[in-house]
């Protein structure tokens, strides 16, 4: 039996996370407060963290989590497999995501899709 030796060529960059606290960057998955209202739901918060790190190294001000949204994607009756979203909320220029949504009547499971302005995505089912 012939054993061979591979060998790779790995780029790496090491960083001094302590001494370069500035640059460090580490990936967050969003996460966001939707409840049902009566008949209506309500987005009551969203956290885009990866957009949200990045403003912080800016010193960006975020007034209203509406602000960092793309669009929002809500599924009435998710099967589970294949989101078919009856409402596709996407703001125009100078505008946000309304948050509010009245829920049809017969709705089952609710899938909702958010997306924030660096396309990143948070998918979060409802019952």
């Amino acid at each position: 039996m012939q054993v061979r030796s591979l060998s790779y060529k790995v780029d790496i960059q090491i960083m001094d996370i302590l001494r370069d606290k500035a640059d460090l960057q580490l990936k967050r998955d969003s996460e966001a407060e939707i409840v049902r209202e009566g008949s209506k739901l309500v987005i009551r918060a969203f956290y885009p963290m990866n957009l949200m790190q990045k403003l912080s190294l800016q010193k960006e001000y975020v007034e209203d989590w509406r602000q960092l949204v793309d669009s929002i994607m809500i599924d009435w009756n998710y099967d589970g497999v294949v989101m078919q979203p009856a409402i596709t909320d996407v703001p125009g220029k100078n505008e946000m995501v309304s948050g509010i949504y009245h829920i049809p009547e017969g709705s089952g499971t609710i899938k909702v899709k958010i997306t924030d302005l660096l396309s990143e995505s948070l998918e979060v089912e409802v019952r």
